[in-house]
């Protein structure tokens, strides 16, 4: 998936890390920490929360191996979340795009004769279900599509279509921010305090 930033100023962390007494020169590694911590907290959500609460989850186990954290480190204060498969089209769901298949079809299910839930066609709709059920007598399966034999007439179930348009379905960009976003600005002063205890216990050792 391509970048979405969360921004923030330098001189807001030197602010608040003034205001609780806090060594500027700690800044880069408390900043470092904050941001990782942000983004193993929003990949929580994004696979928790955000992914099964807007698709039909078929492999619970998918979407946990595919969103991966780049930390950041005192050198490079950037984070990112990324898709490690590539294989979910997690991109078209959260932009929108079209679907292509290496094969040569993909099945499309027609308004009118298949059954839609709030997660997506029935299990008792699927191609393999009505192939399954439906006695040979009264299927036909063509270049065009899947057609079932219903009232002395064909009714068509799905249509074959080399590629297919899909909606922007999965909020991953605007959980992303608001979660950082809020990571970050609440977490700041735990943080900072965090790391001056640090500080402070390393400058005793030297003395110990």
């Amino acid at each position: 998936m391509p970048e979405v930033t969360v921004n923030f100023s330098i001189e807001d962390f030197k602010k608040a890390s003034e205001e609780i007494n806090g060594m500027a020169s700690e800044l880069p590694y408390v900043i470092a920490n904050l941001l990782n911590d942000g983004a193993f907290k929003t990949r929580q959500v994004l696979v928790s929360d955000t992914w099964p609460s807007h698709v039909q989850v078929r492999n619970a186990s998918f979407i946990n191996a595919a969103l991966r954290v780049e930390k950041a480190n005192k050198n490079n204060l950037e984070v990112a979340i990324y898709d490690s498969i590539g294989h979910g089209h997690l991109k078209a769901h959260a932009e929108g795009g079209t679907k292509r298949v290496s094969g040569p079809r993909i099945a499309i299910p027609d308004a009118t004769n298949i059954r839609k839930g709030a997660r997506g066609v029935w299990a008792s709709q699927t191609p393999k279900a009505i192939i399954a059920r439906t006695p040979k007598r009264a299927l036909r399966i063509t270049k065009t599509g899947i057609f079932v034999g219903r009232g002395g007439q064909l009714h068509r179930a799905y249509a074959f279509k080399p590629s297919v348009q899909i909606k922007a379905s999965v909020p991953f960009y605007q959980d992303f921010k608001y979660v950082m976003d809020n990571a970050i600005r609440t977490g700041f002063k735990d943080a900072m305090n965090f790391a001056m205890k640090k500080r402070g216990e390393q400058i005793l050792r030297r003395f110990s």
